[in-house]
């Protein structure tokens, strides 16, 4: 249903006369990114992306991606008319050994932008610009910059809407009736994590968001069985004036091609 559903839109919207605007790319090794964006219907937002196109057998990484890997920090300062700006993760996945496990991403991928202008309507300038994690064996920050002007002159463009329209689609929602996190306690050091698959997964994946100035180890699956899996998440460091309990961290929840994000609270 899911998949027809997002044919039937992306047809809608490959047939619609928006323009399209899109920025230079930056190359680099292994990589090359740009920006690109679509204004919104309404004029109210302008719907944009960091498009990230990987090379065969190079990797970048999630919002969150463990002890080895390198967030992305991106900045949009020296932007104009520009009031407000919100970046979205796509599902990752993991790469890397078992005791060191990765997420991020193995192959292109789009990070949704949502741009809210100071004045609708007028035209705008959006510089985006920091450090992308791009390896292949060794991984290396790449740092950037890219600008995009939107000022109406674009072009209709369906490799763009395209490209905007699945990285949304690939943006995990919130809980499912069928997936969801349904329990976060502590034991000792420990985080124990309780939560809700599709009836039938034999696997499911842990990404956890903790709080900034936390040290998290690398998620442990206990066991995936009758809809339901477990994970313990080990606490390396943390402040000693922070408070385990009721802490709220957001957890990305992965089982096959599905996968939902939810933000919790450590009950006890």
């Amino acid at each position: 249903m899911k998949i027809k559903l997002l044919a039937l839109t992306l047809s809608t919207l490959l047939t619609g006369t928006a323009l399209a605007a899109e920025s230079v790319w930056f190359e680099t090794d292994g990589a090359r990114l740009r920006l690109i964006a679509l204004p919104a219907a309404d004029g109210a937002t302008i719907d944009a992306g960091l498009q990230i196109e990987l090379q065969q057998g190079w990797k970048t990484y999630w919002k969150a991606p463990g002890a080895s890997g390198l967030p992305p920090q991106i900045t949009f300062e020296g932007s104009q008319n520009v009031a407000a700006t919100r970046i979205s993760y796509p599902l990752p996945t993991t790469f890397g050994s078992k005791r060191d496990l990765t997420a991020g991403y193995t192959s292109t991928v789009t990070l949704p932008i949502t741009i809210e202008p100071l004045f609708a309507g007028r035209p705008l300038s959006i510089k985006g610009s920091g450090f992308l994690g791009v390896c292949e064996d060794i991984c290396v920050p790449v740092q950037f910059e890219v600008e995009l002007e939107i000022d109406g002159t674009g072009v209709s463009k369906r490799d763009i809407a395209s490209a905007l329209l699945v990285a949304r689609s690939s943006v995990p929602p919130s809980a499912q009736d069928d997936m969801s996190i349904t329990g976060l306690t502590q034991n000792d050091d420990v985080l124990i994590v309780t939560a809700k698959v599709p009836v039938g997964a034999t696997s499911a994946t842990l990404f956890p968001d903790g709080p900034s100035d936390w040290y998290l180890g690398p998620v442990h699956a206990s066991s995936v069985k009758d809809g339901v899996a477990s994970f313990k998440l080990p606490i390396d460091q943390r402040p000693k004036s922070a408070s385990v309990i009721g802490t709220t961290m957001s957890m990305t929840l992965r089982a096959g091609d599905r996968g939902i994000e939810q933000v919790v609270t450590i009950s006890h």
